[in-house]
């Protein structure tokens, strides 16, 4: 009989690769973070019409040898931040627990401040904080209506003449956009003589059917910016007065869908108060009845199994806005877990490098995969699309572009800002181009209360911080009147969305960055009169004068039409790099909303300060921190 002691037996897999179900799949345990690894190419073939988007999760080969030193793949998944805390509970001490970082940190405005010379920046961002605040009803005496789940006080009456344009109007502007409902199904009760008994037996119905008569209201008669106001809102007061109704009982498809039309409905500015309950409320119910399919930017995607439902309705022409979307919700997810987690903040500036290479690759195989009329970075033109509805999906595909060209551009300024070259360069090119075509589009952008926010307002709030920030940190470039001649168009078209919303948005109070931004440039001319701008004059000096000519790629830069704010329409850089020597500031302060400590419940504000972007410590002790006199240095 052998004495020797037991020996533990080596298991293949870890625990975690286990209940992933990898079985046999040798897994080696090491302290050593590793990158994904690449999928394997056995996926079930797509469509022809999809061959453009192929989906990867493994860094380009150019990005391993470029950086150089990442770690061959395992099946054991990278640590969890949590599970540094829960093995050390001083692991704190080490990384930030903290994912965000907005445009304007209480540093930030206190250095842009020293270098303007004034306080008007810190005095913007403050009046901005208030009316943020008064909105939310937070703090003080409310100054806005407050939102209640309550059944309005008395019967609203609709005839059965606008009942039927409404339902007319949701299913032909909204449904195509959020097709979750079936049309058939739908009318078939909505016309039904026993609607009456129907809408009082069944709370999940009835909510579901006036936020449908609230959507197309919208589109009929208007809507209100106000919540309380208007036909609309009185429709959709309804339905917030059956919100309990609602979740009380086991969630079925009605009440999904009840759910999931009233946060359709709180996508607009009415709405802020409520939105996010709303559509987390949603999402819960849609993974409690695994109906996902249509929220599934909000769920945890290895959860979902749901197969991708043939929707026509929302397929315009060649373009299947639905699976389109679907793709990018999915998109985001990778690149929130990658890029923008706390976990994530714990990367190598290679590993963070090689991780924006993957989710950049996706994104571009995504944007490659829409057919040319709807494609971001081809020629946005209205005449190219049958109805507005279609104009709106459009518009929507490249601001969802845009927007993720924005992140990843910040993230990888803001991690590699100690390692200038080549890439750094590359994504001030992308991130300036991004915001330009945002400004530009928002002609497009229709000031009623049914369009969302996000479109709205934060894509061009967006668009005009980063263009402040440029002009702000390279007064004397020479593409800095090109960038203050866009400063005045998305300044007019705030003030155009206060005049179209009767005063309800004071949007025209973002126009003095523009203001802040042509000051702060004349008063360096006058200190330094040889550093004049490096521009020709502008011979148009309004870009709206004229369609935009949008340029093949956000990553071409504009040229000739330097002086107006138009991209090059040829696409061709004639001249050398526009980004030569153009600053852009990073920082890896924690983040502070500008607005203050208590954040409005219920409302991300980081959604108005744009995307989220990590707080970046490099594991090997290698910080990345921007100070003051580095703003200063860069200017002449």
């Amino acid at each position: 009989m052998d004495d020797s002691p037991l020996q533990p037996k080596i298991s293949k897999s870890c625990d975690d690769c286990k209940a992933r179900k990898k079985r046999g799949v040798e897994c080696h345990f090491s302290y050593t973070k590793r990158r994904l690894r690449r999928s394997e190419p056995n996926r079930s073939p797509l469509p022809k019409q999809d061959d453009a988007f192929v989906s990867s999760v493994a860094p380009p080969q150019s990005a391993i040898g470029s950086h150089g030193g990442l770690q061959q793949p395992t099946g054991c998944p990278p640590k969890l931040y949590m599970e540094h805390i829960l093995e050390n509970r001083h692991a704190h001490e080490q990384y930030v627990a903290s994912s965000s970082l907005a445009f304007f940190s209480e540093s930030r405005i206190r250095s842009v401040s020293n270098l303007l010379g004034h306080t008007k920046l810190r005095d913007l961002i403050e009046t901005l904080a208030t009316v943020i605040h008064a909105r939310m009803n937070r703090g003080g005496r409310p100054s806005g209506s407050t939102i209640k789940f309550k059944r309005p006080s008395s019967p609203v009456q609709i005839t059965e003449e606008s009942a039927s344009s409404y339902i007319r109007a949701y299913f032909e502007q909204v449904h195509p956009i959020h097709p979750f409902l079936d049309r058939k199904e739908f009318e078939e009760k909505a016309f039904s003589p026993q609607l009456p008994r129907l809408l009082s037996s069944s709370p999940p119905f009835s909510a579901l059917y006036h936020t449908v008569l609230a959507l197309g209201c919208q589109y009929q008669e208007g809507g209100t910016f106000d919540p309380g106001k208007g036909k609309a809102w009185e429709l959709f007061q309804i339905a917030l007065g059956l919100f309990s109704d609602i979740l009380v009982p086991r969630e079925t498809l009605v009440n999904v869908q009840a759910v999931t039309a009233m946060a359709v409905f709180a996508l607009n500015f009415s709405c802020i108060q409520i939105e996010e309950m709303l559509i987390s409320e949603a999402a819960r119910m849609a993974q409690s009845l695994g109906d996902s399919a249509d929220i599934s930017k909000v769920l945890i995607d290895y959860d979902i199994g749901s197969p991708i439902p043939e929707t026509p309705e929302a397929v315009f022409g060649d373009y299947d806005w639905f699976l389109s979307s679907a793709r990018f919700a999915r998109l985001l997810s990778k690149a929130y877990e990658m890029l923008f987690s706390v976990s994530a903040t714990m990367n190598s500036v290679d590993l963070y490098y090689a991780a924006i290479d993957t989710v950049s690759d996706d994104l571009e195989r995504w944007r490659s995969s829409i057919p040319k009329e709807f494609r971001p970075g081809e020629p946005f033109r209205p005449q190219h699309f049958m109805n507005p509805c279609s104009m709106q999906v459009a518009l929507r595909t490249h601001y969802f572009y845009y927007n993720a060209v924005i992140s990843f551009s910040r993230l990888t300024l803001h991690v590699g800002a100690e390692r200038p070259g080549e890439r750094q360069a590359e994504s001030k090119k992308k991130l300036m181009n991004a915001a330009r075509l945002i400004i530009e589009l928002t002609r497009y952008i229709d000031p009623e209360a049914y369009t969302p926010i996000w479109i709205l307002g934060v894509m061009p709030l967006t668009a005009l911080f980063i263009l402040f920030d440029l002009v702000v940190h390279n007064p004397t470039h020479r593409e800095t009147r090109s960038n203050l001649a866009l400063l005045d168009v998305v300044a007019g078209y705030f003030s155009r969305l206060e005049y179209a919303t009767g005063g309800s948005i004071p949007s025209s109070l973002l126009s003095d960055f523009a203001h802040i931004a042509r000051q702060f440039v004349r008063e360096v001319q006058s200190r330094n009169p040889s550093a004049d701008i490096l521009c020709s004059p502008c011979t148009n000096p309004n870009p709206l004068d004229r369609p935009p000519m949008m340029h093949q790629n956000v990553d071409i830069p504009s040229t000739s039409n330097a002086g107006c704010g138009i991209p090059n329409p040829d696409g061709i850089n004639r001249e050398t790099p526009i980004t030569e020597n153009l600053f852009y500031p990073t920082s890896n302060l924690q983040a502070e909303a500008a607005i203050g400590d208590e954040i409005p419940a219920g409302f991300d504000i980081m959604n108005i300060f744009g995307s989220i972007i990590p707080d970046f410590i490099d594991p090997l002790g290698q910080t990345d921190l921007l100070n003051e006199r580095e703003m200063q240095d860069a200017i002449p």
